[in-house]
């Protein structure tokens, strides 16, 4: 009944506000639809089907909502007014939208690629770009939940291929109009072991390359002379050993006479290329290399905000687009629940902070966001030749603007004290347009992506998050995995001293997203915060004394970070605004943060989060952080790998080995007794509301079917 009265209001809306499209999308072509999964029935919501097509786009520059969009008033517009744009729409839907929950999961995808079913529906494929088959449905959690799932493009420098999704964004010129000169600036790219996949090639393009198999489009240089082009490259170590400190070293100079602007994959001298970089020597994994160079033709990347703004305001409410094609899920839906996974995590909080949550007519775009492992970074994305690609870690990258005033969701003090309060959400509160927030954490984002400056006030005291926001530390699991990938140790066994943590965390993101709906949908409150804290004394400095963690043979602990503080990117990109022009390649550094991280228990693992089963009964030490092998520079923390390190099964074999930690049989004493245990810790969470009981006897059968103890 209530859906069906919210149903009806939709309808009454709608006709209400005939110039709907004002929403920014004027046509939304479907070119392809087909059933998905050869029909196969996903529970009462029955059968789903694809859709797939492109939604054409216009975006009113002086609509004020658009006015933090850089370098929008340098774009060409057409009769209207209006910058034109289009990005790729994929739907999956019930056939019969009735049997639906009403509801939009809208996923925004991670470098073109979508990544929610490997996380929440255990598809063992990766990404799942094309969803078609059985296979690619996983257990079919979303579609078994009745969501209408939705991806678009966002990110302008994504190139098409691999089914990626991908948006066209315009260029600007200098003053606005077709016949403008193009718009130039110096810039900076770095390239490290992730663009090298392992290997030393000796060309690499200007974007640095391929990373997890995406390609990325180049800023193209002002000429393939590097004099012209004011080009330089530098190389370095990594600049992780100096803990505490924000400052990036330059490094030293290359010669001219060991480079070029040249396309040289068979080694010098190659074909000259103003989009590609030639290293004579070959580029090594364990350098970093710095490239400044003259850049050309900027994309307006933070026209993705709007896109994803529009097209999910337009699913919601529009009954059809400017041609009279109708909306495919037209006053069908009630609520749009939104996830980011890691750098599209960072999206959706810069997404919240630019005040895109409000639409055109001034209602809220996402009703909820599971904004997933972004840590305490926002995107570099709305600057002129913004780089939403990298991120930055201890090894590198960590020259973009990611955590400076403000990071947290509480409206809180600048550090500096020279701007007023502010907050992620302060222009959500203000307007009514708020979300409610799931933002959930592994243990790796603590290490390298800042998570405590989150929810304290990056001197090392404890801040409240406010009533928006649930936060959870998912302890005991590393950045991302999908179930099934065995622990490794990188680029052929030889980039990781240890093995990785492959713990999946699917189980408690599927208890989470219920919540999180519940709470959206029923005003059902969630399951508290689950953090570390200094209060609790669970969130402290980095050195091994105040985290605790043990001494165990052959495992380092190095006490690193990735430090950061308050920066100065130059007076076109003002703090406290993540947008501008960067004239400060290398910012300066005003502040030091104070970076804290989780406590440990004996084992080593995080303390203060939710543990799953097999982190709150292991069999190993199970940790966020990783170090490297001397080819990758020795002792450096792995960008966003965690550990796995067995416990012995007994306890004459641990103290041979002078391990510190309890052996199984002396934790559980049997197989039984394991078994008895994880079914105890998984009825736990799901009395908590943080596991579903489908996954709690799944998670029982598997205990019973291992060879724990047996």
């Amino acid at each position: 009944m209530k859906r069906r009265a919210l149903i009806i209001l939709a309808l009454v809306a709608t006709t209400l506000i005939p110039a709907l499209a004002a929403a920014g999308v004027t046509r939304l072509e479907i070119t392809r639809q087909e059933p998905f999964a050869d029909g196969m029935p996903f529970g009462a919501s029955g059968p789903y089907e694809k859709l797939v097509g492109k939604a054409y786009l216009e975006v009113d520059p002086t609509d004020p909502r658009n006015a933090v969009i850089q370098d929008l008033d340098l774009v060409p517009t057409n009769a209207a007014g209006r910058v034109e744009l289009s990005t790729d729409v994929l739907i999956l839907k019930p056939v019969d939208m009735h049997r639906g929950n009403g509801k939009i999961f809208f996923e925004v995808n991670n470098r073109g690629d979508a990544i929610a079913f490997p996380l929440l529906n255990d598809t063992v494929v990766f990404p799942v770009n094309d969803p078609s088959n059985a296979a690619d449905a996983g257990n079919g959690f979303l579609m078994r939940q009745g969501y209408t799932i939705v991806w678009a493009g966002w990110e302008g420098d994504v190139k098409a291929g691999n089914d990626r999704f991908t948006i066209q964004l315009p260029v600007p010129t200098s003053d606005g109009t077709v016949t403008g000169e193009a718009i130039t600036e110096r810039i900076l790219v770095e390239f490290h072991d992730r663009n090298f996949a392992g290997e030393t090639p000796t060309t690499k393009p200007l974007s640095g390359g391929p990373s997890f198999g995406e390609d990325f489009i180049s800023y193209e240089a002002v000429s393939t002379d590097p004099l012209e082009a004011e080009a330089e490259l530098r190389v370095r170590p990594s600049d992780s050993f100096r803990p505490g400190r924000a400052g990036i070293p330059e490094g030293e100079i290359v010669p001219t006479s060991e480079w070029s602007f040249a396309d040289c994959p068979d080694g010098p001298p190659g074909t000259p290329s103003t989009t590609d970089l030639c290293f004579f020597a070959g580029f090594r994994n364990d350098r970093v290399y710095q490239l400044i160079y003259r850049a050309k033709n900027p994309r307006v990347m933070g026209l993705g905000y709007a896109a994803t703004r529009d097209l999910i305001s337009f699913l919601r409410h529009a009954a059809v687009d400017d041609a009279g094609t109708p909306n495919p899920l037209a006053a069908e839906i009630e609520a749009a629940l939104c996830q980011g996974i890691s750098s599209s995590g960072m999206y959706l909080r810069d997404f919240l902070f630019q005040g895109f949550n409000e639409d055109e007519m001034g209602r809220r775009v996402c009703d909820g966001m599971s904004i997933h492992i972004p840590g305490a970074h926002k995107l570099y994305l709305n600057y002129r030749f913004a780089q939403p690609n990298p991120f930055s870690v201890p090894h590198r990258d960590r020259y973009v603007p990611d955590v400076d005033f403000p990071v947290t969701y509480q409206v809180a003090p600048d550090p500096l004290g020279e701007l007023p309060p502010d907050g992620l959400l302060r222009r959500c509160q203000a307007n009514g347009t708020c979300p409610r927030i799931f933002h959930t954490d592994t243990s790796t984002e603590y290490q390298v992506f800042r998570s405590a400056l989150v929810h304290t006030d990056g001197q090392g005291n404890d801040l409240p998050l406010p009533p928006e926001v649930r936060m959870y530390l998912l302890a005991g699991t590393q950045h991302y995995v999908f179930k099934g990938f065995p622990p490794d140790r990188g680029f052929g066994d030889r980039q990781l001293q240890q093995p990785s943590n492959a713990t999946h965390a699917g189980v408690l993101m599927r208890a989470l997203l219920v919540a999180l709906d519940q709470w959206v949908t029923e005003g059902i409150e969630p399951p508290p915060n689950r953090i570390p804290t200094v209060a609790a004394g669970t969130l402290v400095p980095p050195d091994r004394p105040s985290v605790g963690f043990p001494d165990i043979p052959g495992v380092k602990y190095t006490g690193g970070i990735n430090a950061s503080g308050e920066r100065d990117f130059g007076p076109r990109a003002p703090r406290g605004e993540n947008r501008g022009i960067v004239d400060n390649l290398l910012p300066v550094v005003l502040s030091e943060h104070v970076d804290l991280v989780p406590r440990v228990d004996t084992l080593g693992i995080d303390l203060g989060g939710i543990n799953q089963p097999i982190v709150e009964v292991p069999v190993a030490t199970l940790t966020g952080w990783n170090l490297r092998t001397a080819e990758f520079t020795e002792d450096d923390y792995c960008d966003l790998c965690g550990m796995t390190i067995p416990l012995f099964e007994t306890a004459a074999e641990r103290l041979a080995a002078g391990d510190p930690r309890p052996s199984l049989e002396e934790l559980y004493r049997n197989h039984g007794g394991y078994v008895r245990r994880i079914a105890a810790a998984a009825r736990a969470l799901r009395d908590q509301r943080l596991m579903l009981q489908e996954d709690v006897a799944r998670v029982i059968v598997e205990a019973a079917q291992s060879e724990v103890l047996k």
